[in-house]
């Protein structure tokens, strides 16, 4: 087994990654840090929310503290090994609907599952940027990614004009993971009604089945209060 080359070497496994003894070869605690930290880094996190936590939605009223709590419970009871819910969370807009749900996904990429964040009209500009003959991606490796990680976030969903193309890419990607029950968060500025208009009742209704109805969020701009 290499050795790691490191200047701060760990002083239980010297940076092997691994406790040896007669018997087994154990990851080490420093080990289990890395791989988090390589998940966090390929989960596509966006730079301004790096910071945000569970700890950092701030606020002492009582919809805030009910809003972390359920949090709190969501991310305790993780389990894939059973059948595992996903949110929806909606809100107005700049009522910390991101923030909590790539806190939850932070937490959850902690626990040792991989875990993907997508702003939904980023995600369909990054599939239609596959048609073009430049492009070293293909639209059916992006679709594999999303469908397949344990955790995904679809943040801003209804955000992007309702053309046929996008009601295709997203019933698409939102029916797989619907098949191979798989949870996933999603955000939006939309109520049922609304996504239904924008969406199509095949995507809502599926979404309904898929996700628990998160808590109220504050119906003011919590970006704009946060600052002050």
């Amino acid at each position: 087994m290499a050795k790691k080359s490191s200047t701060s070497e760990c002083p239980k496994c010297q940076g092997y990654g691994f406790i040896l003894s007669d018997l087994e070869a154990k990851p080490c605690d420093c080990r289990k840090h890395q791989l988090v930290a390589q998940q966090l880094t390929q989960a596509r996190i966006p730079r301004k929310f790096l910071n945000k936590t569970l700890d950092s939605f701030r606020g002492r009223d009582k919809i805030r503290k009910e809003v972390r709590e359920a949090a709190d419970a969501y991310v305790k009871g993780f389990n894939l090994r059973e059948e595992m819910k996903g949110l929806r969370i909606f809100g107005v807009v700049g009522s910390g609907k991101s923030h909590i749900a790539i806190a939850i996904l932070k937490e959850i990429i902690k626990k040792g599952y991989m875990g993907l964040y997508f702003n939904v009209p980023e995600l369909l500009q990054k599939i239609r940027e596959t048609y073009s003959s430049e492009s070293d991606e293909g639209e059916a490796g992006i679709l594999d990614m999303v469908s397949e990680t344990d955790l995904l976030v679809l943040d801003d969903l209804g955000a992007d004009a309702a053309s046929g193309w996008v009601r295709d890419r997203l019933y698409l990607l939102i029916n797989r993971r619907y098949e191979a029950n798989k949870p996933t968060i999603v955000t939006t500025s939309f109520d049922l009604e609304e996504l239904k208009t924008q969406l199509g009742q095949r995507i809502v209704s599926r979404l309904c089945e898929m996700c628990i109805e998160f808590k109220d969020l504050p119906r003011e701009d919590y970006r704009r209060s946060h600052v002050k």
